[in-house]
């Protein structure tokens, strides 16, 4: 299977638009407001286009989304940066031919070649920790959401990212109005 992994483009947003509406429609978690996140994090000001891919197989449609934004590990002496991925999406036909974990890779070494120390995601604690992911717990780290419990996850990109960081993780203000 040839695919590409791309930073988006501006042409691609539309095809993304519906792609992560199919992806996320058929889970009963979702409360279809993937796609109006994503629109409020392009318009932050710490977005980074960078850090938001898409998946293209050899025929130019796009297969896979991913971005990834900065949020705010604050503790009670210091405040790091690390990364949210939200959301992660993948066309239902390509789902379970590995484009999802490929698409993390990516994300997760654009992360690390900028320096991030770790990854936050909410999601499915068995599809995001077969792929090193583990509780956000593990590092005292807790989110500022109303998130289910054991769906707060991380995964740091270095050796000891994360040692003595504890805290809230606190997000942009586009994720509060979801």
């Amino acid at each position: 299977m040839n695919l590409s992994f791309e930073t988006i483009q501006p042409t691609d947003f539309d095809q993304v638009d519906q792609l992560v509406t199919d992806a996320f429609a058929p889970l009963p978690e979702s409360d279809g407001s993937e796609v109006d996140l994503i629109h409020q994090l392009r318009t932050s000001y710490d977005y980074q286009p960078s850090f938001e891919m898409v998946v293209r197989p050899g025929d130019g449609s796009i297969v896979g989304h991913g971005l990834l934004t900065p949020v705010t590990v604050r503790g009670n002496v210091h405040t790091t940066s690390i990364l949210a991925l939200a959301p992660l999406a993948v066309a239902p036909d390509w789902q379970g031919n590995g484009v999802g974990t490929q698409l993390m890779q990516e994300l997760e070494s654009r992360a690390q070649l900028a320096g991030y120390p770790a990854i936050s995601v909410v999601g499915d604690s068995r599809y995001y920790g077969r792929h090193g992911y583990v509780m956000a717990e593990d590092f005292a780290i807790h989110n500022s959401l109303h998130v289910p419990m054991g769906n707060h996850l991380i995964k740091t990109l270095r050796a000891g990212a994360l040692a003595h960081v504890g805290g809230m993780l606190e997000y942009p203000a586009a994720f509060n109005k979801f």
